[in-house]
């Protein structure tokens, strides 16, 4: 028995869309074929049982299975059969990146291995961007075909992002913003290497002295009361030192060095101030959760 395929049409849509469709609606690869036997016989009425292997081929050409999946047909009175099979969303970069294949048997025998023939661009802008874009969202639980930016393990399916990120699992951008990589143009500074973090810093910086000021201290002596004080004294007398008890001897206060007047001055600030602020620098910010396209 041979079975041979007329038509296969290949729908790839990854979600119910937003706009009014009927109950018989679904998502996926539609697959309608005509079934034959070796004498080109319609097979009508009949059940098939046939299994379906989406797949790629990589770098080695060896095959490398997307979605596969074994259930039964049935055959009508022309022996046409329809059936829809869904590889699910989850696997829309394997088909974005990469030129897939159907290949349909029925028990060991191969009925038919085609190429599908889509716009890459169509798939790989589902939900609007390509693999490995990053987005914020409100939301605690990713859409499908997303992966929270959480540092979680990513999806063994999701070979493109994972061969994007050189990792298994999501970038960890909790509590983080966005900056571009490279040298900026308008102050020459550079931001992270591609997939690379940059610590906190703040830049390197001077403060004035604003108004900060010492108090003046005034111009005065010390040649009154207490602070009536010789440095040193000339002639007969003996005396070190005058503080202004009567029992010593005077001196001769022609031939006393008194204290000259400070004059007017100011002294030097030292020290710091006291400290003000948080944990780190931030601009007003409102709390997302990222995500990133599979």
């Amino acid at each position: 028995m041979k079975t041979k395929l007329l038509l296969m049409l290949c729908l790839f849509c990854a979600s119910i869309s937003n706009y009014a469709q009927s109950s018989a609606s679904q998502s996926g690869i539609a697959v309608q074929g005509i079934a034959r036997d070796a004498n080109n016989t319609a097979l009508t009425k009949q059940t098939l049982n046939l299994t379906y292997t989406l797949y790629y081929r990589d770098a080695s050409n060896i095959e490398q299975t997307i979605y596969k999946v074994t259930r039964n047909v049935e055959t009508d009175a022309f022996g046409v059969f329809s059936d829809i099979i869904d590889p699910a969303a989850v696997n829309n970069s394997l088909f974005a990146n990469n030129v897939a294949y159907l290949k349909i048997e029925k028990g060991t025998e191969e009925i038919s291995n085609e190429k599908l023939n889509h716009v890459p661009y169509a798939i790989s802008a589902n939900n609007g961007v390509p693999t490995g874009s990053i987005m914020p969202f409100i939301g605690t639980v990713a859409p499908e075909g997303w992966a929270l930016c959480n540092g979680a393990a990513l999806p063994t399916t999701a070979k493109a992002l994972i061969a994007l990120l050189g990792s298994n699992n999501a970038p960890n951008l909790q509590g983080m913003f966005l900056r571009g990589t490279g040298t900026s143009p308008v102050n020459n500074q550079a931001g992270p290497a591609l997939k690379a973090t940059q610590n906190e810093e703040l830049k390197s910086h001077l403060h004035g002295k604003g108004t900060l000021v010492t108090e003046t201290a005034g111009n005065h002596n010390h040649a009154s009361g207490n602070y009536d004080k010789l440095l040193s004294i000339t002639g007969n007398n003996t005396v070190n030192s005058v503080d202004g008890d009567s029992a010593m001897v005077q001196p001769d206060l022609a031939n006393v060095a008194k204290m000259s007047d400070a004059g007017n001055h100011t002294h030097t600030i030292s020290g710091e101030t006291a400290s003000t602020g948080g944990n780190e620098t931030r601009p007003v910010n409102y709390g997302v959760n990222y995500i990133i396209k599979l």
